[in-house]
């Protein structure tokens, strides 16, 4: 019989509580922390949440979640598995916030699943983890893959990896998260996982402004093909291992986040390509873009590394420095010809 949990999930975004309901329903005992108290309370008045979409999906919330916004009463001694589940800008503040509550002879175990970097300091969620409590360092887990919440919590069959240094780790939480709707596979390449479901975004940035410009399925075919190659390239620099970026967390993520409906990151590119600035776009799709912070990062990290990154560096000058959309692609097709596959 699987061993029931207690499970500390930091961030109630359409992720975390997707995730806290699906790990309530195989009667793990879920607390939830949402920052707000004000929602927090709303939370816990109500049934069902809305998670967002183009049709919002509502799902039951049952009762046995634990709202709270009072993250002590979520970090305690018989919590086993934390899961960070806030958006990539605020993943230092949440960890600074629970570092002293997690005591020296501890057994928990951290999952990410934040799709981003911490962007003040060009690195990886985990790396932050590892940097700010460092006694978590051989039980950290990234689960990342194409995984859009709002069909997870429709129970439409997934996908996912979960990736840790610790192959005992990384089975328990397959097993923790595995039902006959969410599978889940095993990878001891954390970097290449995360550096995937991050790196992503911002290729399906690119093939939003190519929809928002009109351009058709020629050319989104081309920005995900020559796309998934600056992202094997930064990837492989930063650490990854190739062979994950062609598993569910880099190829997989980037077909599904590139062509889908759902995807905040293309349609964010999808209203920049019809002629919105990328500051109205934003505050319009109501949502959390990681695509757009990390499309900075990867071209910082770019030029600090001394790496030809085509796609990227046209979506910066797009959001950050204001290059109309149709230049961009003109540059791109414009760069000088050469083989597809360059022999080393």
């Amino acid at each position: 019989m699987e061993e029931k949990l207690n499970i500390s999930v930091l961030g109630a975004g359409a992720w975390g509580i997707t995730l806290a309901v699906l790990l309530a329903e195989k009667k793990h005992k879920i607390t939830l922390w949402e920052i707000s108290e004000e929602r927090s309370k709303l939370l816990t008045k109500k049934n069902f949440v809305d998670i967002p979409g183009i049709e919002p999906f509502r799902i039951k919330m049952p009762s046995s979640v634990n709202i709270t916004s009072n993250i002590e009463d979520t970090i305690q001694q018989k919590t086993n598995l934390i899961i960070l589940a806030v958006p990539s800008q605020f993943a230092l503040e949440t960890l600074k916030k629970i570092k002293n509550l997690i005591p020296a002879d501890n057994k928990y175990i951290l999952v990410s699943v934040i799709k981003g970097f911490q962007p003040d300091t060009l690195k990886r969620i985990t790396e932050t983890v590892r940097e700010e409590i460092p006694k978590l360092e051989d039980r950290i887990c990234v689960l990342s893959g194409p995984s859009f919440a709002i069909e997870v919590a429709r129970k439409i069959p997934t996908a996912v990896v979960v990736a840790s240094k610790n192959k005992k780790v990384a089975e328990l939480v397959q097993k923790t998260f595995f039902t006959e709707y969410f599978r889940v596979y095993t990878h001891n390449d954390i970097t290449g996982v995360e550096l995937g479901g991050a790196l992503k975004n911002i290729f399906a940035i690119a093939c939003g402004i190519s929809d928002g410009l009109g351009f058709g399925d020629n050319t989104k075919s081309a920005l995900i093909t020559r796309g998934l190659k600056e992202l094997v390239l930064i990837g492989k620099k930063l650490g990854g291992e190739e062979k994950t970026f062609f598993g569910l967390s880099g190829l997989g993520d980037l077909m599904l986040t590139c062509f889908s409906k759902h995807s905040r990151n293309r349609m964010l590119g999808e209203r920049i390509g019809k002629g919105e600035k990328p500051e109205v776009a934003l505050e319009k799709i109501h949502s959390t873009s990681e695509g757009y912070r990390t499309t900075k990062i990867a071209y910082l990290l770019g030029k600090k590394l001394n790496m030809d990154l085509p796609i990227i560096n046209e979506v910066y000058s797009v959001l950050y420095e204001r290059k109309k959309p149709e230049k961009a692609v003109k540059a791109l097709m414009h760069r000088e010809a050469k083989p597809e596959f360059i022999e080393k």
